[in-house]
């Protein structure tokens, strides 16, 4: 699988795990459903700025397109995977997430 290809298959299972239609994500990122549709059946490749509004929508970092499925059972994967998922937090949110850290690790 090329990075043209996961990229739009990702594009494809993260809108459908953030349960937004093609429609939805379409009305957001200034396409049509039809441009949505042809996006995720690998028709073409989105532009930088396409790219950068549906990380947006999404709620995820340009690099979370380009990855394979994580394996959840390597500890390198597993550390990637919550760092993308931390980066997305808010100061406050970090701070809770360090407290039940911390009640793991003392």
């Amino acid at each position: 699988m090329g990075i043209q290809e996961l990229g739009n298959f990702n594009i494809k299972r993260l809108r459908k795990k953030a349960g937004i239609t093609q429609e939805e994500l379409a009305e957001k990122i200034g396409l049509t459903p039809q441009g949505v549709s042809n996006l995720e059946r690998n028709k073409y490749m989105a532009n930088a700025e396409t790219l950068d509004k549906i990380c947006e929508v999404l709620n995820i970092t340009p690099d979370v397109l380009c990855r394979k499925s994580i394996s959840k059972s390597s500890k390198s994967d597993l550390l990637l995977h919550i760092n993308s998922d931390l980066e997305k937090l808010s100061p406050d949110q970090l701070k809770q997430i360090l407290k039940i850290i911390e009640t793991f690790t003392e």
